[in-house]
């Protein structure tokens, strides 16, 4: 068998050319030329290409075949080799590049952009700054706990959310660096028994208790001020305190997904926060101060939210923040929680519904539930359960309606 040249090679044809033991240059129909060497090993035969020519040629394709046996000879698979010298020369990924994937990751688990700005805040500049552009498997225990150690104790609800973000990004590191680099991290460096080693307690909660909520008693009283307010926070304040929805579900509420002649508005699955359980949008009907409310916003339409902040987006979630404070604002302030006396906040209009239901009304616990876009049941009982008790939670929304804007009334 002749071997092959460099004048030889220009010429040949398409199909499997050999040079000698097991070294082969195969040209395609496309006249692609490129290197294969034929080996054993342990009594299995491999192939293992070398490259295309001419970036490899004839010279330099003899030297990696004749390396590649050697490695056979002594045992060792050429091709596991160059992928273990292919990884070990790549540049080890620092903790920002780390963190990028879980941070989107953390992110795609949630519709609240309150919670998604979180996790990129907690593992950015600010808390991770020290780590960020390091080689993620340089970072020790030792630095970790310093400098958790002064967030610990000033800031203990950030450390409860740091600490597990932290230990996500070595632990997602240790498979990266294991599958492309060969680089083998035998502990994750956030690693709880190494942090209680050097003293680390579970953070102390914080005492805060339930968001202070208005009295239902009062709170016919605080809807007649909120309607003197000429502002698009306080319609959409009132139409949240009608509907009992969450925060989130109101500011992006959209024109599309409103029924007026049905008075229905139809919440997609995707802005829902028990969306794990169900699998249909949640329906909210409307009360007629509801749908007054929507026609008045419908009037002033200038996109596709119904309560539109700048440019078509939604409005600020702190639009209704403001607003509380500024009704509050004065010598003293007025709409405060009877219990520990702090200033309402927006989600504690959903207790001034749940206790307004419990205490002044007869509807069944179920139905107020629905109302609340709670979960109902064992996961069994969803399965079977076939309704939304629509027109009943109508019947529950009209009653405490006619509570909001007239005073106490009976179910």
């Amino acid at each position: 068998m002749a071997r092959l040249t460099d004048k030889t090679i220009k010429a040949l044809g398409p199909g499997r050319h050999d040079d000698g033991d097991g070294l082969r240059l195969i040209v395609s129909t496309s006249g692609a030329r490129s290197w294969i060497l034929r080996y054993q090993l342990n009594g299995r035969r491999r192939d293992m290409g070398l490259g295309g020519y001419p970036e490899i040629t004839l010279k330099i394709a003899r030297e990696l075949a004749l390396e590649a046996r050697r490695n056979a000879k002594l045992g060792t698979d050429p091709i596991e080799a160059r992928n273990s010298a292919r990884k070990s020369n790549r540049r080890i990924p620092t903790f920002r590049e780390v963190a990028g994937p879980v941070i989107v990751d953390a992110q795609a688990k949630t519709s609240n952009d309150k919670v998604k700005a979180q996790h990129a805040l907690l593992l950015g500049p600010i808390y991770c700054g020290p780590f960020l552009d390091r080689p993620v498997n340089e970072i020790t225990t030792t630095e970790i706990s310093a400098h958790l150690r002064p967030i610990w104790s000033a800031k203990p609800e950030v450390a409860r959310k740091l600490y597990p973000a932290i230990r996500r990004v070595f632990d997602r590191a240790r498979v990266i660096l294991k599958a492309d680099h060969g680089v083998v991290m035998p502990e994750n460096p956030a690693n709880w028994v190494d942090l209680k080693a050097q003293g680390f307690e579970a953070p102390r909660r914080l005492s805060r208790g339930h968001h202070p909520s208005l009295a239902y008693s009062k709170l016919p009283e605080f809807i007649k001020t909120l309607r003197q307010r000429d502002a698009i926070a306080a319609r959409l304040l009132e139409f949240l305190i009608l509907t009992n929805v969450r925060t989130d579900a109101a500011l992006k509420m959209q024109w599309a997904e409103v029924d007026i002649e049905a008075r229905l508005w139809t919440i997609p699955l995707d802005r829902l926060k028990d969306r794990k359980h169900r699998s249909e949008p949640f329906r909210v009907p409307l009360s007629p101060r509801a749908i007054e409310i929507l026609k008045e916003m419908a009037r002033a339409k200038t996109g596709d939210y119904v309560f539109p902040g700048r440019k078509d987006t939604p409005l600020s979630n702190m639009a209704m923040l403001t607003l509380l404070k500024r009704m509050n604002s004065g010598n003293s302030a007025k709409w405060v929680d009877d219990v520990t006396g702090r200033p309402i906040v927006v989600h504690g209009f959903r207790a001034t519904f749940r206790t307004w239901a419990e205490e002044a009304g007869s509807f069944p616990h179920a139905i107020v539930e629905e109302a609340m876009g709670h979960s109902i049941g064992s996961a069994v009982e969803r399965a079977y359960r076939r309704t939304d008790v629509l027109e009943k939670r109508r019947a529950l929304m009209e009653t405490w309606e006619k509570h909001c804007s007239s005073g106490p009334g009976t179910c």
